[in-house]
């Protein structure tokens, strides 16, 4: 792992840098986890095999375990008082990180439930609202990519490529709106028969979120606080 001037390992040394490289790599191991989740849910939304979207609970799990002891390690390091100012600030970073990592793979165990009981392919669905699966397939790889940088960059404290998270979530946002919009009309006009949609719509929501919550730990590492005079 690559680490940026603001981190370890330029100047810090010691044991301190020592625990803090061992919480980046908790962190960022928990991180590859909850992206492993995100792939088997939205596997299952596209179509594309259940097996891994009906062990997500048992995944999820395991996660919360590994969350656990990554912010007890935090707390440790921060409760310490040996931290430098900068070396707490990336503690609290990595606290931050894996706290998204936590909602994401809430999230994700949500998508993958909700699309084991999708009444209708996705695909289908999306026809009746008037939109193309290839609309949720980009709506689901932006946030893949976005989950998949936040685990490279944000641990690292690579401010350069951090700033793309926030640039790219545009695309995100504007997919979500996108498709949206169109089972928002669809649901107006057939109540009736709208509960397909609202169950794809509401898997729409929560990969949104995902985008979000990513977007919110580059906004962490990329922050500068006012300096002290």
């Amino acid at each position: 792992m690559v680490l940026s001037s603001r981190g370890a390992g330029f100047g810090w040394g010691g044991v301190l840098d020592d625990e803090i490289h061992k919480l980046v790599e908790m962190v960022t191991e928990l991180g590859i986890e909850v992206e492993d989740i995100l792939f088997n849910a939205v596997s299952a939304l596209l179509g594309e095999g259940v097996h891994g979207a009906q062990q997500a609970p048992k995944a999820a799990a395991e996660c919360e375990a590994r969350y656990q002891q990554a912010h007890q390690l935090g707390l440790d390091l921060l409760m310490g008082g040996r931290a430098s100012v900068d070396q707490a600030r990336w503690i609290m970073e990595l606290q931050e990180l894996g706290r998204a990592f936590r909602r994401i793979a809430q999230e994700s165990t949500r998508i993958a439930s909700q699309s084991l009981i999708l009444q209708l392919p996705a695909e289908d669905v999306l026809i009746q609202v008037g939109a193309s699966i290839h609309l949720l397939e980009y709506l689901v790889e932006q946030t893949r990519m976005q989950v998949r940088n936040a685990i490279i960059y944000t641990t690292s404290r690579d401010r350069e490529n951090a700033r793309s998270i926030l640039d790219e979530s545009t695309d995100l946002q504007l997919a979500y709106n996108v498709l949206n919009d169109r089972v928002q009309m669809a649901i107006g006009e057939h109540p009736r028969d709208s509960f397909p949609m609202q169950q794809v719509l509401g898997i729409a929501t929560r990969l949104e979120n995902i985008g979000t919550l990513c977007s919110g730990v580059s906004s962490a590492v990329l922050f500068d606080p006012p300096s002290q005079h």
